[in-house]
């Protein structure tokens, strides 16, 4: 292989990355579907016990049906964790709902409706769709700036 022949690799390396970055665009409904599905594991932890199993049900299906339709309507699904430079934003997420969790356990413990339920439950949807935008940004950038580490 020539220097010519590295050249030409390396570009097409860098088109690739750069054609990945224009459909790594996720409109607001599908950032507010992985706040709503953090949202949902947590609710389960504050309802009774067959509300719980049900939430919990409810929140695998949702997330095999946003992987089946990411790969449908953008020919791939991209992890939380497959970019180096965006993984502040999936710290922050699991932040969000551990912090959720620990204020959930430290109000009722486990399937126990309090009052504490469900703005717990609506600040862990609002910040894991803000930390699912800000992780769309960052890993934007991460491929316009030369590809996923």
């Amino acid at each position: 292989m020539d220097q010519n022949d590295a050249m030409k690799a390396l570009d097409s390396v860098r088109e690739t990355d750069r054609a990945l970055e224009r459909r790594a665009r996720w409109p607001l409904w599908r950032h507010a579907a992985f706040g709503a599905l953090e949202a949902l594991l947590l609710l389960a932890w504050g309802v009774p016990l067959a509300a719980m199993a049900a939430c919990i049900v409810i929140a695998l299906g949702g997330l095999w049906w946003i992987v089946a339709d990411d790969r449908r309507r953008y020919g791939m699904f991209v992890s939380g964790y497959s970019s180096r430079a965006a993984l502040p934003a999936t710290w922050l997420a699991l932040a969000i709902v551990l912090s959720g969790l620990v204020a959930l356990v430290l109000t009722g413990g486990p399937n126990q409706w309090t009052p504490y339920v469900l703005p717990v439950v609506g600040t862990v949807f609002v910040g894991c769709t803000l930390a699912s935008i800000w992780w769309e940004k960052l890993y934007r950038a991460e491929l316009r700036q030369g590809g996923v580490q």
